[in-house]
C-alpha cells in the first residue's frame, strides 16, 4: 500500500486528513501493517504502522529509497479543455503513464463554458500516483490560451495528432535525441487547419494516429503510449 505524504517528518512520520481516513478505514490497515508513503519529489520510505489514532496513523521510518517508477524523459501533455469527467480520466491515464506535466489549453472548438476542478485533478493524479508506484506527481498548470501554447511551441518540441494529417505518423517524425516532448490534443471539434499551421509554423509537428477519429482523451492516452514505447521507455 502507498500513501502519498509530502513534507515527510522523518522523525515522527504519521498520516492525517484523507489519508489517515483511507489508510485506517476504508484499507483498514492495523498496527504492525507495512507501507510506503511517497514525498512527491522521488523518494519513498518504507514504515511500520506504530499506532492509529482517531485523527492520525503514527508510523515508523524503517528506509528510503529512490522510487524507479519515472520515465527517463520529461513528458509534457498540452490537453484541449474537454469534460470534466474525460479530463479526469486523461489526467489519471497520463500520470500511470509518467507524464510529469498536464497543461489544460483552450482552442477554437474548446466549450468554453467548461471549467475544471483543479483540486480534483490534483487528488486524481496523486491517487493514480499511489495505485502505479511512481513517487512524482505531475504538475497540473492553469490553463492557457492557444497563442499561449504557440509561444511555448517555439522553445518547446511538440507533437499533435490531427485528424486530416494523411502522412505524418509519431515514428518518422520523433527526434529520439531529445529529453524534453510535449504532445498537444485538441478538444472534441478538432484542431483548425489555421491552428494547424500556426502551430507547424511555430516548429510542431503534426501525426496521425490513423484512420479512425479518436476521443480527445484516448488520442492522448494512445499518443503518449507510442511515444513513450519508440523512446524506449516500453519493452515489449
Amino acid at each position: 500500500m502507498r500513501f502519498y505524504l509530502p513534507n515527510i517528518n522523518k522523525n515522527n512520520p504519521e498520516l492525517v486528513g484523507e489519508a489517515h481516513t483511507h489508510a485506517a478505514y476504508a484499507l483498514r490497515i492495523r498496527v504492525g501493517d507495512y507501507i510506503t508513503v511517497f514525498d512527491g519529489l522521488g523518494h519513498d520510505y518504507s514504515c511500520r504502522v506504530k499506532e492509529i489514532k482517531k485523527d492520525k496513523t503514527l508510523l515508523e521510518l524503517l528506509d528510503t529509497s529512490e522510487n524507479v517508477g519515472e520515465t527517463d524523459i520529461s513528458v509534457t501533455l498540452f490537453l484541449s479543455v474537454i469534460k470534466q469527467d474525460r479530463f479526469e480520466l486523461a489526467v489519471q491515464k497520463a500520470t500511470e503513464l509518467g507524464v510529469k506535466k498536464i497543461v489544460p489549453v483552450y482552442s477554437t472548438f474548446t466549450q468554453r463554458n467548461i471549467s475544471l476542478n483543479y483540486d480534483r485533478l490534483n487528488k486524481i493524479a496523486i491517487s493514480a500516483c499511489e495505485q502505479c508506484g511512481r513517487s512524482r506527481v505531475p504538475i497540473i498548470e492553469q490553463s492557457l490560451d492557444f497563442d499561449e501554447l504557440l509561444d511555448r511551441a517555439k522553445n518547446t518540441y511538440i507533437i499533435f495528432p490531427w485528424e486530416r494529417e494523411m502522412h505524418g505518423n509519431i515514428r518518422s517524425s520523433i527526434d529520439k535525441s531529445k529529453t524534453d516532448i510535449s504532445v498537444f490534443v485538441g478538444p472534441e471539434g478538432g484542431i483548425t487547419e489555421e491552428e494547424k499551421n500556426k502551430l507547424t509554423e511555430a516548429g510542431a509537428k503534426s501525426v496521425t494516429l490513423g484512420a479512425r477519429i479518436l476521443r480527445a482523451e484516448t488520442a492522448a492516452i494512445a499518443a503518449l503510449s507510442v511515444i513513450l514505447y519508440e523512446m524506449g521507455e516500453w519493452v515489449l
